[in-house]
């Protein structure tokens, strides 16, 4: 009998998850941050749908391109879309102390789009869903808290825009540093998950759970998670100095335990006809990987075995992209990365391979052929030596090394235009990332 997952095929939907009518406020690239409108569909419910409506005529080009005749349950195909890729016209969906969780919503649609009769090797991590349980937005955004710290930040945020010279640059420190004192003491908490589909059962490395979705939560928030001010005049938006993510204790590492709880290592199970009988994988949205998040516990994460390692790290990100300090994947194992923001170069359609951030990968880049500042990426890496210690800084640790990765068999491919990617998305419809298209890359 054959192994089972044998083989792995990364899929990256690059679709620009930016606001519309975007304005940049420092750089975003780097410690910069946007005003904008948040784009997208008044009803919950049918943005919803409209959003799973784009992704499914993403997968869909990227399943009519895979190889006919494959052998079924021999190779996984990892579809990953961008951080923000689930948000509302208000920033984060927002819902009431006795109403249900957007989230189960979402996953209960992501369920039904890609049913295993259509997509049975597919595991989907669906870029990630922000919400906010508050019970009166209206007074959360007239209350004093609110509206002194949104018209200082408009104020520094305009008066950046007219500056220039050392000026400059002092008033984006003042803005940078007002935001970060903004989320010691929030207007609102607001959560950041990933959203996980799989039509191959997903467990933990401690439990045995056989679920077909999950979700994983980030903890950093950056100057960039929200827009500092929506250029239309809306008042009544989540901006970036009102917000912060929940704490989420890392003491005990980060393997999950149930499907929805907020860590972030997760296992899927092949069957004794495949060695080693199951692979670990990692989510870290976006700044987490900044954080180091998965890395910080390798050496203290509470594994079954001794002989249990994380294999495949994914980030999807709105502004990111790999950092070799931050990779904490085993020998062989891969680190995917799809970004809704930027693109690592001046190429778009092409693939590329070579050193980008101190990693050597391969990478593709997706830029707006209407507007150039709404790109964003994907990349793949391939670990040859793991790193070695917890922390990249402290004597004796070592960042990871990588292996050399072609551009062959690495495909860019065009996604049709459908009336719901403008409703929801001000980039333009982004491109599909295939790597390993005709040639799935060996698990080990």
């Amino acid at each position: 009998m054959s192994q089972r997952y044998s083989k792995v095929r990364f899929i990256g939907y690059t679709i620009p998850t930016t606001p519309g009518n975007m304005v940049a406020i420092g750089n975003p690239n780097g410690p910069g941050a946007v005003a904008g409108t948040y784009v997208g569909l008044a009803d919950f419910q049918a943005d919803v749908r409209a959003r799973i409506a784009v992704l499914k005529n993403a997968a869909e080009v990227a399943r009519a391109a895979l190889p006919s005749g494959e052998e079924p349950g021999s190779v996984l195909n990892l579809f990953v879309a961008p951080e923000f890729y689930f948000h509302g016209t208000q920033g984060p969906y927002l819902y009431g102390h006795d109403d249900p969780d957007p989230a189960d919503f979402i996953l209960d649609q992501l369920r039904q789009a890609f049913p295993a009769s259509d997509y049975p090797d597919w595991t989907l991590v669906c870029g990630s869903v922000i919400t906010s349980r508050v019970q009166d937005m209206a007074s959360i955004a007239a209350a004093n808290n609110t509206t002194v710290r949104n018209d200082v930040v408009k104020a520094l945020s305009e008066q950046w825009l007219a500056a220039y010279g050392p000026l400059n640059g002092v008033i984006f420190d003042m803005l940078v540093n007002f935001i970060k004192n903004c989320h010691g003491y929030p207007c609102m908490e607001v959560r950041n998950r990933a959203l996980i589909v799989s039509n191959v059962a997903l467990d933990t490395p401690t439990h045995s759970l056989g679920t077909d979705r999950m979700t994983c939560e980030k903890y950093f928030v950056s100057n960039e998670d929200f827009i500092l001010y929506d250029t239309t005049g809306r008042k009544d938006v989540v901006t970036e100095q009102m917000t912060a993510y929940p704490f989420i204790d890392l003491s005990h590492g980060d393997l999950k335990a149930t499907a929805k709880d907020k860590y972030a290592i997760f296992r899927q199970n092949y069957g004794p006809q495949n060695f080693p009988q199951y692979v670990d994988f990692g989510v870290e949205i976006c700044l987490d990987h900044s954080d180091v998040r998965l890395r910080r516990n390798i050496d203290n994460e509470p594994w079954p075995q001794p002989v249990d390692a994380l294999h495949v790290q994914i980030i999807p990100s709105c502004g990111m992209q790999i950092a070799a300090p931050s990779v904490a994947v085993d020998a062989m194992g891969f680190v995917f990365n799809c970004d809704g923001q930027y693109a690592l170069d001046a190429t778009n359609a092409t693939v590329s391979a070579g050193v980008q951030n101190g990693v050597q990968c391969v990478y593709a880049n997706y830029i707006d052929s209407v507007n150039s500042a709404y790109a964003g990426h994907t990349q793949l890496a391939r670990v040859q030596q793991p790193a070695v210690g917890g922390d990249p800084n402290r004597r004796g640790s070592s960042n990871a090394s990588f292996e050399t990765l072609g551009a062959d068999g690495v495909a860019v491919l065009s996604v049709p235009v459908i009336p719901e990617i403008a409703q929801c998305f001000a980039g333009g419809q982004g491109a599909v990332h295939v790597y390993g298209l005709s040639t799935p890359y060996p698990f080990y």
